[in-house]
């Protein structure tokens, strides 16, 4: 059992989300979709077209946050930076992303990224213990590799569930006791068996579901004509999907004999695969094949080639960060899933019932880390209505470490 005390502070992570996403600070913006990367503008004070009043805004700004406007600083925005670049530079919570920056420009800026909990875990900051850390990196090398991941997991337990107590807005003391089971799971992605949920639609209509166990399937349409190959023919093949003829509820048409044409074109199939990066989906069949997905970075229409490199149509990394985001947050949960369209283009701003076939992937695992997140937020949410109660604004809090169950 581990007890943990929150103090009643605004810390600069939040006080820096709040002011990126305010808009109200010229050249602080969002460096990415996820919202895990920000620019921070970086001109000299010395440069000829410095103009303090907005170069230097959100410095100042920290400044007069921290009470550190006094006579002696009050214009001096190379003090007002380096008060700020010391902060970010020192806090766990954020790190700079030097390859996104980009200083030789009219109005330079630099990048710092969000850093997840998870990941806050692993770093000591304390100078004192450079050298107890040394032995400790040492020993782990000389280790095998599963005795080291177990490792890093047991920190990840331990250490971050002790940041995420201490990041809560309200006091812990004697006025109530209130005990938050199951919560460690939820701290990074459990490793749950990678498997598919997988939806075809046929001009809007679900035609098929299957969940798919493993880390590979194959979806694709096998023509009423052939045989069927035999179990032992499969056997050490992926899973695969085959695309059912249309079914008679279909209302007759031009696009009902569209879809009656473009079905055989889809005869191999697109093969999906899931690794530690992501979801890689890979096509062989002739048809063209469009995707869309949460963690696409470049416009437009996204394509997959035929027999090219496989493409990652889904990020584990991004997705963690948006995960770390919204359990720290709020705001809309991550999305876990990504839509293909066979025979036609298909981009985020259309509606894929008008199309002939869509292909919708949910990932089960995601799903789970997105609950346990929720669950999360709503057990804190419990919390502060309990502290609101009390006449001091103070509970008791304590955590109680529940194992997983096995997978």
């Amino acid at each position: 059992m581990a007890a943990g005390r929150m103090r009643s502070t605004r810390r600069l992570r939040s006080w820096i989300v709040e002011q990126v996403s305010s808009g109200k600070y010229p050249g602080l913006v969002w460096d990415d979709d996820a919202k895990t990367m920000f620019r921070i503008p970086w001109k000299h004070a010395g440069k000829q077209d410095f103009r303090k009043d907005e170069d230097a805004a959100i410095f100042k700004a920290w400044a007069e946050f921290k009470g550190k406007l006094t006579d002696g600083v009050q214009d001096n925005p190379a003090s007002w930076k380096t008060r700020l670049r010391c902060a970010l530079n020192k806090s766990p919570e954020f790190k700079e992303v030097n390859d996104r920056a980009q200083l030789d420009i009219s109005e330079p800026y630099k990048v710092y990224r969000l850093v997840p909990i998870s990941e806050q875990g692993l770093v000591v900051p304390e100078k004192k213990c450079k050298e107890k850390n040394t032995r400790r990196s040492k020993r782990r090398r000389s280790e095998s590799q599963s005795d080291d991941v177990n490792h890093i997991k047991q920190i990840k337990t331990e250490d971050v569930t002790s940041q995420l107590v201490s990041q809560r807005l309200f006091k812990i003391k004697d006025s109530f006791s209130f005990i938050l089971k199951g919560q460690t799971s939820c701290l990074f992605l459990s490793p749950v068996q990678d498997s598919f949920r997988v939806a075809v639609h046929y001009l809007g209509q679900e035609v098929l579901k299957r969940h798919i166990q493993g880390t590979d399937v194959r979806i694709m349409y096998l023509p009423s004509s052939l045989t069927p190959p035999t179990p032992s023919a499969l056997k050490g093949r992926f899973p695969r999907i085959p695309l059912p003829e249309p079914p008679p509820t279909l209302p007759a048409g031009p696009e009902l004999q569209a879809l009656f044409t473009l079905l055989p074109f889809m005869e191999k199939g697109v093969v999906l695969t899931s690794t530690a990066q992501g979801v890689y989906g890979k096509r062989f069949c002739q048809g063209r094949v469009f995707w869309t997905g949460p963690h696409t970075t470049m416009p437009g229409l996204h394509k997959m080639e035929r027999n090219a490199e496989p493409v990652l149509l889904f990020s584990k990394d991004v997705f963690k960060q948006q995960l770390e985001h919204y359990r720290s947050n709020g705001g809309e949960p991550p999305q876990c899933g990504i839509t293909m369209c066979f025979g036609e283009e298909l981009s985020n701003r259309e509606d894929p019932s008008t199309k002939l076939i869509i292909v919708q992937i949910t990932l089960p695992c995601a799903e789970q880390e997105v609950q346990n997140a929720q669950t999360f937020l709503q057990s804190i949410s419990f919390l502060q209505s309990l502290a609101n109660q009390s006449p001091l604004e103070e509970i008791t809090l304590e955590l109680v470490a529940v194992p997983s169950p096995d997978p």
